[in-house]
């Protein structure tokens, strides 16, 4: 018998070649080899399971262990978050036009939830919506949930540096910058399969319950860094608060920066 790569002689009971490291191949292309080929590559194996589990209830655990050290019993979180991005962005492009709807509604809701008096006299916010072509606040919240759904992939990766840097400043030790990247890349693993959770009973009961993945968020995102930092109630709260203000921070340098970019495309 020989390899069939490099053509050397194996002995039968070999299951990899001794020249070329190739797998020595037995069996024929089956459908059931070629879904096992494939899972196996994305990382799906019995440690994503495992990983999943332990992430619903004890992921402070995981994230402990696996900053230890040991993480052979864990899937990678990158490749983690890869799948649960994949089984979201299916989802959502099955559905599409529903996942629009449904989340410029929950948009829609949050607005209105505002001071309505402020909301119809801001005469600022007209014009900034008119510099950027749009007559309406529902029309640019379809357009911002069309360019969501058309760049998912690359604006959840672009998001998890940004609050691994949040939690980093808020949190910090005992954990350096990239042991937190780690633990918000499982967080936003598993709020990204609660969200999918969410949309599905939605679809199919006819109740936008999506306004609610934000608060489902929230309440994770505080269960594991509570769990994790071992944080009284009052502690965590002010954790939150500050959270929240660095946040809101970022949120209005990069809107400043978006009117100012807007302004001067408009001008162009």
């Amino acid at each position: 018998m020989s390899c069939k790569n490099c053509k050397s002689e194996l002995d039968t009971l070999n299951n990899f070649c001794s020249e070329c490291g190739a797998k020595v191949v037995r069996e024929r292309i089956t459908i059931k080899s070629i879904i096992q080929n494939i899972l196996f590559a994305l990382g799906w194996d019995s440690n994503f399971f495992v990983t999943l589990r332990h992430l619903l209830y004890k992921p402070h655990v995981v994230f402990k262990e696996y900053a230890n050290g040991t993480r052979k019993k864990y899937a990678d979180p990158f490749t983690f978050f890869a799948i649960s991005l994949a089984i979201s962005l299916f989802t959502f492009n099955q559905y599409s036009e529903k996942f629009i709807e449904m989340s410029t509604a929950t948009n829609m809701q949050q607005l209105e939830t505002m001071d309505n008096e402020s909301l119809s006299v801001d005469k600022n916010e007209s014009k900034g919506l008119k510099l950027l072509g749009f007559d309406s606040q529902e029309e640019f919240s379809i357009a911002i949930m069309e360019f969501q759904l058309k760049y998912y992939n690359i604006i959840s990766f672009l998001y998890l540096p940004l609050f691994t840097l949040i939690a980093f400043l808020v949190f910090r030790k005992p954990y350096n910058y990239g042991e937190h990247l780690v633990f918000n890349t499982y967080i936003s693993s598993i709020t990204t399969f609660i969200g999918v959770l969410l949309f599905v009973f939605s679809l199919f009961t006819g109740i936008n319950i999506l306004l609610y993945a934000t608060f489902v968020t929230f309440f994770y995102y505080s269960f594991v860094y509570k769990k994790l930092y071992e944080l009284s109630l009052g502690k965590l709260i002010l954790k939150i608060l500050k959270f929240v203000f660095i946040l809101l921070l970022f949120v209005i340098v990069f809107a400043v920066i978006g009117f100012i970019v807007a302004m001067i495309v408009s001008k162009i």
